[in-house]
């Protein structure tokens, strides 16, 4: 019922992948159907804690308590939203703006205290992005993390993961999905660092993106420094409670 209907299209979604995709998610119980009605569907995320909809009506559903994004790369693309968010009592939380950084502009530093992250590190690296990102925020599973481990780098003291990267290789560009550095470490440019090897193990691609919190002067202003800059593109987070 929801193929025949995704392959006819629908007039609204938040959900920017292919049918592949979200038939993968359904299979694997990450999909969660948490309403239907008339030809409108709507699946919560158990990973990343997100609804995700499929709709042809402008309607209140009377949905759950729930967190959603929107991802736009211009404002009338939002606009087309905003009587669903609204009908439906969505109120954004969050804008997290996209930087982008040309390889031709990188200079490379090399530091000898970043790893890459193993098997045994994925539950202790979870943990610590946990503390500092919300569940709707931080997208990946301890699962998730064990899959795509090689692409993690950590930083370690007395033995214990004190900062952490997170990147995804995507056709056109790479992805720095999270960062996250403690305070009071015995070395004061470990968010550098990171980067820097983060650069250094992604050689082949061409751009890096990330999003950044609209408000995080700090971290604009680190990023700002490193040579990224940003572009016409916003991701907005909204709750409905």
């Amino acid at each position: 019922m929801f193929k025949k209907a995704f392959y006819k299209g629908f007039k609204l979604s938040n959900y920017y992948d292919n049918f592949g995709t979200i038939e993968e998610k359904i299979l694997k119980q990450e999909f969660i159907l948490q309403k239907y009605k008339n030809n409108n569907f709507f699946f919560f995320n158990r990973v990343d804690n997100l609804l995700y909809y499929f709709i042809n009506d402008l309607q209140n559903f009377n949905l759950k308590a729930n967190y959603i994004k929107i991802l736009t790369k211009t404002d009338k693309q939002l606009l087309q939203h905003n009587d669903f968010l609204k009908l439906n009592h969505f109120k954004e939380i969050l804008n997290h703006k996209q930087m982008i950084l040309k390889k031709d502009e990188i200079k490379l530093k090399k530091f000898t205290f970043i790893s890459k992250a193993s098997h045994e590190d994925s539950k202790e690296i979870y943990s610590f992005f946990r503390k500092y990102f919300d569940p709707y925020l931080f997208y990946f599973s301890q699962k998730n993390l064990e899959e795509k481990i090689s692409d993690i780098l950590i930083y370690k003291e007395n033995q214990k993961i004190r900062a952490a990267l997170i990147y995804t290789q995507t056709l056109n560009a790479n992805f720095l999905d999270f960062i996250a550095v403690d305070r009071n470490l015995k070395h004061k440019n470990v968010a550098f660092a990171l980067l820097n090897h983060y650069f250094a193990a992604n050689t082949q691609n061409k751009f890096f993106k990330l999003f950044v919190e609209e408000k995080n002067q700090k971290a604009i202003n680190f990023y700002k420094r490193a040579g990224f800059c940003f572009n016409h593109i916003n991701l907005k987070f909204y709750r409905n409670f």
